[in-house]
């Protein structure tokens, strides 16, 4: 089952990674539009061979078939309201989740509870996603493409 956002106020999902910079998220995180004449062989590329046994990776072909498809959302098995989503990347990668999380809206309720987490064995990053109102459960931890990738860090309360 794809992962919705629906009924889940009140939580923030966090993903840390690297990427070369902004605009290479925001590709990320984007919705691409296709013609939906070449849709079909738009998405053969996409869609990749090793991930055909994934629970919701049919619900995501019919979704996309319209000629649209968002890698993140490819990725993590998730559908997500933009209107919710901050994204950042910054100059300097840390290990310090303070350091990436502050400058987020509504950090101050969620932050206590990420710097928490051990970070010792996770490398550097110097991206974080941010989705608000989604209870992420889906159980993709990681996704990488070409050295560019995000990694699941956890859901924490978070009122808006």
């Amino acid at each position: 089952m794809i992962y919705d956002y629906e009924d889940n106020e009140g939580w923030v999902s966090v993903w840390v990674g690297n990427f070369p910079d902004y605009k290479a998220l925001d590709d990320y995180l984007s919705t691409q539009y296709f013609d939906s004449s070449r849709a079909e062989e738009a998405l053969a590329g996409l869609f990749l061979p090793e991930n055909r046994d994934r629970p919701f990776e049919k619900e995501l072909r019919e979704l996309f078939e319209g000629g649209t498809f968002c890698q993140f959302e490819y990725d993590f098995g998730l559908t997500f309201d933009e209107d919710f989503r901050e994204a950042e990347v910054f100059d300097a990668p840390t290990r310090e989740l303070t350091k990436l999380l502050e400058p987020f809206s509504n950090s101050g309720d969620f932050l206590p509870e990420a710097a928490k987490l051990d970070t010792g064995s996770l490398p550097e990053y110097n991206a974080a996603v941010l989705l608000y109102n989604l209870r992420y459960t889906g159980g993709v931890e990681e996704a990488d493409h070409n050295g560019a990738g995000l990694r699941f860090l956890g859901c924490f309360r978070c009122e808006l």
